[in-house]
């Protein structure tokens, strides 16, 4: 194996990926484990979790990444039956019908997604940290942002939570770098997600839903310089990058996976 190839070699590596049952959770575990990667599927879809894990010869487990014990549990347990924990993703995540207008936002949807956007990537970094601590071999911690965290389409809730990972990203990079351990973000942009074929998006008339909201981000989807949807692979492919030695000087970064999303 020459050099370059060990860069991008996950072998030997222990990876725990959040909200991997479906969409770029599932791209990004198939990612790690074409590369040599054991994973660790984790979602509170145990069913999809397994689905995933069974095509990329994983294991599986259920999470809610709202509850602290399971959190801590959860690591654990993938240390114990893989035999370490090398990298974290953070991708659990909610978005869809928590988006609007202020006023339309009740005081259950703020919380809801607050607290399985940011409280869940806390605890998962909270808990994977004292770990690779432990094991002295540094490791890598990714999450998941959105190019939302810096252009705002869905509302205040969804946008706020992706710009706050984003900043929990930097702070956690000054604070584990003495350890080794490589804290990133990974912003991704529209990625299609909903089986089938994505609708086309390059020179698209944008869509008037009445909505100034979602109608900026049907807008900036027409424009979009790469013409397309991302497949979630593509977003897997990113977060190879910074699981794997290819990233080894890159910490407390916000990578935008977009198609040229944050160009326009």
């Amino acid at each position: 194996m020459n050099d370059a190839a060990r860069w991008i070699d996950l072998s030997g590596k222990v990876a725990h990926v959040t909200g991997g049952a479906k969409g770029i959770g599932r791209g990004i575990s198939t990612a790690l484990a074409m590369a040599g990667a054991k994973v660790m599927v984790s979602d509170v879809n145990l069913e999809g979790a397994e689905a995933t894990a069974n095509e990329i010869d994983g294991a599986a487990m259920s999470l809610d990444v709202t509850d602290r014990a399971a959190v801590d549990a959860a690591m654990a347990t993938t240390r114990e039956e893989l035999g370490s924990l090398d990298i974290l993703v953070n991708n659990a995540g909610v978005y869809q019908e928590f988006g609007g207008p202020v006023g339309d936002i009740t005081d259950e949807m703020w919380r809801t997604l607050w607290s399985v956007n940011v409280d869940g990537v806390f605890y998962c970094c909270r808990a994977a940290a004292a770990i690779m601590k432990e094991q002295a071999s540094g490791g890598r911690i990714i999450n998941i942002s959105s190019t939302q965290a810096v252009t705002p389409g869905v509302g205040v809730t969804y946008d706020g939570s992706k710009a706050a990972v984003a900043q929990i990203t930097k702070a956690l990079a000054l604070e584990l770098a003495p350890h080794n351990i490589n804290v990133n973000a990974l912003a991704p942009g529209p990625t299609w997600v909903q089986g089938g074929e994505p609708p086309k998006t390059g020179g698209q008339a944008p869509i008037d839903t009445g909505n100034p909201l979602s109608d900026t981000v049907a807008d900036r989807i027409a424009r979009l310089p790469a013409g397309r949807w991302a497949d979630p692979i593509e977003q897997g492919k990113a977060a190879l990058f910074l699981a794997s030695d290819m990233s080894s000087f890159v910490t407390g970064a916000y990578l935008p996976c977009d198609g040229g999303w944050l160009t326009l």
